[in-house]
């Protein structure tokens, strides 16, 4: 899991736009093997067998893709002649959905509103000469490469993190620093590999993750990608060109150009970006971008997933880039279109920079916007000067003291040093605590340009820690910088990334939206956006909000999904967005320029008679409370009981009986099938049904997993895990949380709320019922008080 800041980054694909007809799946399929036997030599036997995959993303007649797995490839195809046949394909592994990472799956999910949303191209992004995939490792965050890791109090290592493995795998394909045993090293481990080679990769993750001041955790260990940057300059040996960049500084032409760059010149990039999901925020991952290759005109870069090379492959673009629709995400992801980040020039020094911690720069640009300088002679240009920002913001979290430059460069030359200082704030103090800084600082008057060649040049902002000897580029000097143009007695001026860190929230004119979708709980609502760009830096994202939460009432609104426009300032395009409603009824949506707020863009949009079957369950196990390692203590004795509070959300009553299947073991990553109890109650729309449950004559010490279930026909319904397929086998998945260590002791815990006793009093649909001081007078189950959910029992 990478902190606050990735994205599956693929390639622009460049088409005609005509009048689009589908393809049908027997069309794609030897579309499919056609193009397996002419791109993958171990796909060219002549009985080639692809069966289609099931993506848990984007399936059914009009998913758009058809994902087709051979026995060591797969292939995502189009449905809609369109676009270009292929969008992606791997190989080495099939495509398992049990097994994806979450980014690819964004990315098939992306592919499928390409596929079945397109728009015109606002201009093409050049395509590119073949570039083999650079990295060779194939690395996962589990066994044995996080061996070296911390461990949880169970004694189970935490992952490696998405950022170490990211960055572990680019240091192996430098094979520096030579401190560690890269021979010993191979591209691939078995999950119950030992010994050297085990040792060594585990020692290397270990220390990448301590480099980048890693959170280890259970579910995902986190750090922020521009701390990988330094800790390669700072801590591996890697050169000065080794930086952090944001896709916000960059056109989407100039971003292509950018990444392409650098791997022509055999140099993997780190990337990195979040999506927006309902019910769990803004979220992360980093990769690695390797390799790109040139199919039938169109351009597919090749992504390293850091998942043990499942689903590493070749992939567009497109979906970043705001000339076709993408996905904002299908109340899970939103594409990770959000905060696109990398780190570029990575690459061994010839000579070892001096360790030091640099200051971030912001809001770099020409006081007072003026753009054009004259002089009247061969001399000096005179009379401007540049407006600044600087923070302390290097971890680890420490006071300094700060020393800038401000320099005159022809790209990586410098040419003149225009001014130095040390910083100092309004008393006269030049230390600057962790988080701390100036803002609006102002150069002198700058003077520069006798002897000078006509031509491009830039003011950049070095930094220095006070009391040391090198200067190197600031934090983010690689794309926020003033570029000057001097052409005879003439200057102009041009400020490059002043709101890349977009400091004014976005904005945006919508100028229309149109909502499509079968409007059943369960399946997506699309919401087409045609919008104008009003930002003044790329990639502005849009979210949407909603009352998607009965709890929280039809006036009050969650923020449900989201996504980067990739469009840049002062452009109209069109970005599709997706929401799966949970519940059934009448739903408001806004769209928003803010993922903190809801900052309304734009009309209301009304979307009404959502139906179909949706339950939720509020468990209350007896003397369960909650641990460090992510389990519940269950204070019971042999005895593991308690109340299910179900609510129907959905548009039917619920007519069927409840499944309560208990799995149990000695280990709480071992559980097998114990017990079932199958009570029946019909749950009326809008009604919460108490189901009490007691399976007795367990055993003390042993970890406990009851799971939940109704049933929609013949089809299960999860409550409190999830299913899905792998191999025509059904599995289940569940979380930590779930799972009840029964401990010696009988006490049985009870919730209490305290609340005033004129605190309104709602039902699980949102209707006042009453006040709390009436609240043993109403009939069991689960009621909002102060927007909190009560249990009356």
């Amino acid at each position: 899991m990478k902190k606050f800041i990735l994205t599956a980054f693929v390639y622009l694909f460049c088409i005609s736009l005509v009048q689009a007809s589908p393809v049908d799946e027997e069309t794609a399929r030897k579309s499919a093997t056609n193009f397996l036997r002419s791109t993958i030599p171990a796909t060219r036997s002549a009985n080639l067998s692809l069966t289609r995959a099931i993506t848990g993303v984007a399936d059914g007649d009009d998913a758009g893709i058809y994902v087709f797995n051979s026995a060591d490839a797969y292939v995502v195809i189009s449905a809609d002649d369109e676009l270009p046949a292929v969008l992606a394909f791997g190989d080495g592994k099939p495509y398992y959905a049990a097994t994806a990472p979450a980014a690819m799956k964004a990315m098939l999910e992306a592919y499928s509103n390409v596929a079945k949303t397109t728009a015109k191209t606002r201009g093409l992004v050049d395509t590119h000469a073949d570039i083999e995939p650079l990295v060779k490792t194939q690395w996962n965050q589990s066994e044995p490469y996080n061996l070296q890791c911390p461990k949880d109090k169970e004694g189970v290592h935490y992952p490696t993190g998405c950022v170490a493995t990211a960055m572990a795998q680019i240091m192996y394909y430098h094979k520096c620093p030579s401190t560690y045993d890269w021979d010993k090293m191979t591209t691939t481990y078995k999950s119950t590999d030992t010994g050297t080679a085990a040792n060594a990769v585990a020692k290397l993750m270990a220390d990448c993750g301590n480099s980048v001041f890693m959170e280890y955790a259970s579910d995902g260990s986190s750090a922020r990608t521009l701390d990988a940057c330094e800790a390669l300059r700072n801590d591996y040996g890697y050169a000065e060109t080794t930086d952090f960049v944001l896709r916000t500084a960059y056109t989407a032409k100039s971003w292509d150009e950018l990444i392409y760059a650098e791997l022509a010149a055999k140099r993997p990039v780190l990337y990195g970006g979040n999506s927006c999901s309902s019910g769990q925020g803004i979220a992360g991952h980093a990769f690695v971008i390797d390799g790109y290759k040139l199919k039938d005109g169109t351009g597919y870069y090749h992504v390293n997933w850091g998942w043990g090379g499942y689903s590493d492959g070749y992939f567009l673009i497109s979906v970043l880039d705001p000339e076709y629709e993408y996905t904002g995400g299908n109340a899970g992801s939103s594409g990770y279109s959000l905060d696109q980040e990398a780190i570029i020039g990575i690459q061994p020094a010839t000579t070892a920079l001096e360790n030091a911690t640099r200051y971030t720069l912001r809001d770099v640009y020409v006081v007072g916007d003026k753009s054009s300088f004259n002089r009247t002679s061969s001399g000096n240009f005179t009379g401007f000067a540049i407006n600044f920002s600087f923070y302390n913001l290097a971890m680890p979290e420490a006071t300094r003291s700060y020393d800038y430059r401000v320099a005159l460069y022809k790209d990586r030359e410098l040419v003149k040093v225009l001014e130095e200082y040390t910083f100092m704030d309004s008393k006269g103090d030049k230390n600057f605590e962790y988080g701390y800084g100036l803002k609006g600082m102002q150069t002198n008057l700058l003077t520069f340009g006798k002897g000078l060649d006509d031509g491009k040049y830039q003011i950049r902002f070095l930094s220095r820690e006070s009391g040391k000897t090198e200067w190197h580029w600031a934090m983010n000097s690689i794309f926020m910088y003033t570029e000057v143009t001097i052409s005879g007695n003439t200057l102009t001026t041009e400020n490059f990334g002043r709101y890349a860190i977009k400091s004014p929230e976005p904005d945006f004119t919508i100028n229309s939206v149109d909502v499509s979708g079968a409007k059943k709980v369960g399946e997506p609502i699309t919401f087409t956006i045609n919008l104008t760009d009003k930002n003044n830096y790329g990639n502005a994202p849009i979210f949407l909000w909603g009352n998607a939460s009965i709890a929280e009432g039809s006036n009050k609104f969650q923020l449900l999904t989201g996504g980067g426009t990739n469009l840049d300032p002062g452009e109209t395009g069109t970005v599709v967005l997706k929401y799966t409603p949970q519940r059934a009824g009448n739903f408001t949506f806004y769209l928003s320029s803010s993922s903190d707020k809801l900052n309304k863009q734009g009309d209301a949009i009304e979307v009404s008679s959502i139906s179909g079957m949706a339950l939720h369950m509020d468990l209350e196990v007896d003397g369960a409370k909650s641990t460090s390692y992510g389990w519940n203590d269950a204070a019971t004795g042999t005895t593991l009981s308690g109340k299910a509070y179900i609510t129907n959300y959905g548009s039917e009553v619920y007519d069927d009986q409840i499944n309560i299947e208990l799995y149990g073991g000695t280990s709480a990553n071992g559980l097998n099938r114990v017990d079932v109890q199958k009570p029946y109650k019909p749950i009326a729309v809008g009604e919460t049904v108490e189901f009490s449950f007691s399976f007795d004559n367990l055993t003390v010490g042993n970890y406990y997993l009851p799971l939940f279930m109704g049933w929609n026909g013949n089809d299960p319904f999860p409550l409190n895990f999830e299913l899905f397929e792998k191999d025509g086998k059904s599995y289940f998945s569940y979380k930590y949380s779930a799972i009840y260590h029964l401990v010696e002791g009988t006490a049985i815990q009870s919730i209490k709320q305290d609340v005033p006793a004129d605190a309104d009093v709602y039902d699980m649909r949102g209707v006042r019922v009453g006040k709390a001081s009436q609240l043993k007078s109403l009939p069991k189950g689960i009621y909002i008080i102060n927007k909190q959910k009560v249990i009356n029992n």
